[in-house]
């Protein structure tokens, strides 16, 4: 399985509730309620790495 995609499965999120997430390397790198801007965040310190993008709904995962 994928870094980004375990991570987004196993780690505690709850605090970025309504929030933008990136993952690089299986780490949270950047957050904030403008996805744009959290992805251009997050490629500007990881400019190599697969990023992966997700909204934080809650405790719940939702994958689509």
């Amino acid at each position: 399985m994928d870094k980004n995609y375990s991570f987004i499965l196993t780690a505690d999120l709850e605090k970025y509730t309504g929030k933008w997430v990136a993952i690089a390397d299986g780490k949270l790198v950047a957050s904030g309620v403008d996805a744009k801007r959290v992805y251009n965040e997050a490629k500007k310190k990881h400019p190599k790495e697969e990023l992966l993008l997700d909204k934080v709904y809650g405790k719940k995962v939702l994958v689509v």
